[in-house]
């Protein structure tokens, strides 16, 4: 059999439950706030980097920094793409500067990643064929002995993803996948942030 309670016992009742409710509540509102206080910071942390004296910030899914004078945009950070060797490479941004680039490429992120960054400062951007025998567009035929050109190809067979240089081409050989990370390391190497 049940207790008979009294009003007053009642009222009592109520109020406690009322007491443990609200100290449920103020706890789950003092606990959120500090999870997003420490959430958000660590989130600050990881969007703001300096790399070799640059200041990168992400914005959304770029990072933005500023470099000889102008501003960029990537996908990736240079941490992000340390481990592909950009070393061979021996262009560097003044040797673009005013001059036509050059693209031979079958996808167009890859050489969107470079062109959206030195649409400012080339001559013109276009695509471009190294050799006629290859050419399956009406393009020009351009030489790599005197013509800035970024060739995007697919490694064939066995061939590892590498980025390198002959004469005034650079070649970067990445799966369709890493195109765009290859293409972020090839930028900050001309741009003299990576090494």
């Amino acid at each position: 059999m049940k207790k008979i309670l009294t009003k007053e016992e009642k009222i009592k009742r109520e109020n406690r439950k009322q007491i443990i409710v609200g100290i449920v509540l103020i706890l789950l509102m003092i606990l959120s706030t500090v999870g997003y206080a420490l959430t958000s910071k660590n989130e600050e942390e990881i969007k703001k980097i300096n790399y070799n004296g640059i200041k990168f910030k992400k914005n959304g899914d770029y990072w933005i920094f500023n470099s000889n004078g102008y501003d960029f945009i990537s996908t990736y950070s240079p941490i992000e793409v340390e481990n592909i060797d950009t070393s061979n490479i021996k262009l560097y941004f003044s040797e673009y500067v005013n001059n036509p680039l050059y693209f031979v490429t079958d996808y167009n992120q890859p050489d969107q990643e470079i062109s959206r960054n030195f649409d400012r400062v080339v001559l013109r951007i276009r695509n471009a064929c190294i050799n006629s025998s290859n050419c399956t567009e009406d393009l020009p035929i351009k030489s790599c002995s005197e013509d800035n050109i970024i060739i995007f190809r697919e490694p064939i067979g066995n061939e590892s993803e590498r980025i390198y240089q002959e004469k005034k081409c650079v070649f970067v050989v990445s799966k369709r996948e890493n195109q765009i990370m290859y293409s972020d390391a090839l930028l900050f190497k001309i741009l003299g942030i990576k090494n």
